[in-house]
């Protein structure tokens, strides 16, 4: 989400740079801290534990990995971010913020879509975890696979994507394809839950977990859109408004076509390669902004 679309989007609420749907709680009203929402369900999800190793995907302008040290106690974070203002804002972000003791944050330009072809070592991760920016991923095998090989044995990948059940309106199905023309998000890959289950067994995950979210992130967004429009000055024209604004219009017939919302969350499958593939987590190191192994 572009930096003038996210300040537009926090307009009236707490400042702050987060962009997502968001998880809006009965009465929220405030953008960040529905931002903030998200993101925590999909730690907990995870299960980041305090001294841990994580990696995150899409991580924008950089509030979740903040999120990751300071609330989760992540002993070294790891971003991942495609768009080059929002790596040069996260670095920022990540310099001028007072970090705990012992903790590492890194943030790494690159393309989620080839994150197997990035230098960072197999089984390096705790958790992965990928906050409102899996859906962007198509096809979504090339990117679990990647994910199950940079995850230790037993680390646990969380992510939240879009899903697609029966229409309560049939013929309003076409509209998704419309839609994923306008927003730029692909269908490709967007299925039932248990499409993407398949897929994450397929990929060497075990012990797999599901929450639909379609209300509380769906149409809570919708929501808040709909309350920021006054904010907004000339909201029709306004430039950096048209795709939310856009977006917000589109949810709830496609909604009416099926469309959903989810986290996901699946545990990397042992193998017998795995325990001697992974990082002993006595010799682990932090990652340089380049993604290359560098002393803690």
């Amino acid at each position: 989400m572009p930096t003038a679309e996210r300040a537009l989007l926090h307009r009236g609420g707490r400042r702050g740079t987060w962009g997502s749907l968001g998880l809006w709680h009965d009465g929220a009203e405030d953008y960040a801290e529905a931002c903030e929402s998200l993101a925590r369900a999909v730690g907990e999800a995870a299960g980041i534990r305090p001294g841990e190793r994580v990696l995150s995907i899409g991580c924008g302008a950089g509030d979740e990995l903040l999120l990751w040290a300071r609330g989760f106690g992540a002993a070294e974070v790891c971003g991942l971010e495609h768009d080059p203002l929002l790596v040069a804002a996260a670095r920022q972000l990540v310099q001028n913020t007072p970090l705990p003791p012992h903790c590492s944050v890194r943030v790494l330009g690159g393309d989620a879509a080839q994150l197997g072809q990035l230098a960072l070592p197999r089984g390096r991760f705790d958790r992965i975890v990928c906050v409102d920016a899996a859906y962007h991923l198509s096809p979504r095998a090339p990117f679990l696979a990647a994910a199950r090989a940079l995850l230790r044995p037993g680390g646990r990948l969380a992510f939240t994507d879009r899903t697609l059940g029966p229409p309560r309106h049939r013929a309003w199905r076409g509209l998704l394809h419309a839609a994923a023309a306008l927003t730029g998000v692909p269908l490709a890959d967007i299925g039932p839950l248990p499409a993407h289950e398949a897929r994450l067994r397929a990929a060497g995950f075990v012990d797999l977990q599901s929450l639909a979210l379609d209300a509380t992130v769906l149409d809570g967004f919708a929501r808040h859109v709909r309350r920021q429009g006054p904010r907004v000055a000339r909201t029709a024209l306004h430039p950096d408004w048209r795709r939310p604004g856009l977006t917000a219009r589109l949810i709830g017939p496609c909604r009416a076509a099926g469309l959903g919302y989810a986290l996901f969350s699946a545990a990397a499958q042992s193998t017998g390669t795995d325990s001697a593939r992974a990082t002993p987590r006595a010799e682990r190191t932090a990652l340089s902004s380049k993604g290359t192994p560098v002393s803690a």
